[in-house]
C-alpha cells in the first residue's frame, strides 16, 4: 500500500487519510489520559488558548509541554501523568509538535493520532474501514524524528497484513535523539520512566480520532472491532 510519510510543513493538501504520530510524548501522554479517564481531549493551537478555553469551561483542565506552570494542571509526561485521575474530565492540550501537527490535518475526513502505545490497535481501526492509503504525518523534527518515523512504518506494514515484529521499530525509537534527551534529563517537565512508557508497544487497546465539534478539534477514543479474519491476527501488532 502507498502510504506517504510527511512532515508538517510538507503538508500541502487535506489528506483522506492522516495519521499523525508523536511519540515522545504527545499522544502517549493522550492515550495514558484517556486511560485515567479523561473523556475528551481539545486540541489548542497556543498555550494561552488553552488556558482561555479552560478558563470559560468549568471543570476542564489544561495540560502543556515543558514545566509546569500557572494555570495548567499537567505536563506531557506519561510518568507523571499516570496516577492522576480525570474521569468524566475534559482536558486541553498544547504541546510543541503532536498537537500542531493534528490542528495541520484537522479537516481531513479522517484522522487519528498515534504512537506506539496505541500502534496495533490503530492499524486494526484503519483496516476496519478499508481506509486505502494512508498519509502519516511525522510531527518531530521536521518530519525527520526517527522514533515518530519508526511507529509510522510499523503502522503501515501492520494494516498490510502478515506477522510484523515490534523490535527493530522500538530499537529505532530508543536510539532516537528524542529518547536520548528525555533519557538524559535535557526536556522539562519530564519523569525518569518517560522513554520506557513510550515504547510499550499496544499498551492500549483503543485508537483516539480527532474530528471538529463546534469550533474545536477534539481528540476521542474509539473502540477497535475485531478483524474478521480465518487467520488470528498478529500479536506483535
Amino acid at each position: 500500500m502507498d502510504h506517504r510519510f510527511v512532515g508538517i510543513p510538507e503538508l500541502t493538501d487535506v489528506p483522506r487519510v492522516a495519521v499523525v504520530i508523536d511519540v515522545m510524548r504527545a499522544f502517549t501522554v493522550a492515550a495514558w489520559a484517556f486511560s485515567r479517564g479523561v473523556e475528551r481531549i481539545v486540541l489548542a493551537s497556543t498555550e494561552s488558548e488553552a488556558l482561555a478555553l479552560k478558563e470559560s469551561h468549568s471543570g476542564w483542565l489544561a495540560l502543556k509541554d515543558g514545566a509546569p506552570a500557572a494555570g495548567f494542571d499537567a505536563v506531557n509526561s506519561p510518568g507523571l501523568l499516570r496516577s492522576c485521575d480525570f474521569a468524566g474530565r475534559t482536558l486541553v492540550q498544547k504541546t510543541t509538535a503532536g498537537t500542531v501537527g493534528a490542528l495541520a490535518v484537522a479537516n481531513a475526513p479522517l484522522v487519528l493520532c498515534a504512537s506506539f502505545v496505541v500502534a496495533g490497535s490503530t492499524s486494526r481501526f484503519l483496516q476496519t474501514k478499508d481506509s486505502g492509503p494512508v498519509t502519516f504525518v511525522v510531527t518531530g523534527e521536521g518530519g525527520q524524528a526517527d522514533e515518530d518515523l519508526a511507529c509510522a512504518e510499523y503502522i503501515g506494514q501492520c494494516m498490510a497484513g502478515g506477522d510484523v515484529e515490534a523490535a527493530p521499530y522500538l530499537h529505532r525509537a530508543r536510539t532516537s535523539r528524542a529518547a536520548a534527551e528525555l533519557a538524559g534529563g535535557l526536556r522539562s517537565g519530564y519523569h525518569p520512566d518517560d522513554v520506557d512508557l513510550c515504547l510499550e508497544i499496544d499498551r492500549f487497546s483503543f485508537a483516539m480520532m480527532a474530528r471538529q465539534e463546534e469550533s474545536l478539534t477534539v481528540l476521542r477514543r474509539v473502540a477497535v472491532p475485531d478483524i474478521p479474519s480465518s487467520e488470528p491476527f498478529p500479536t506483535s501488532c
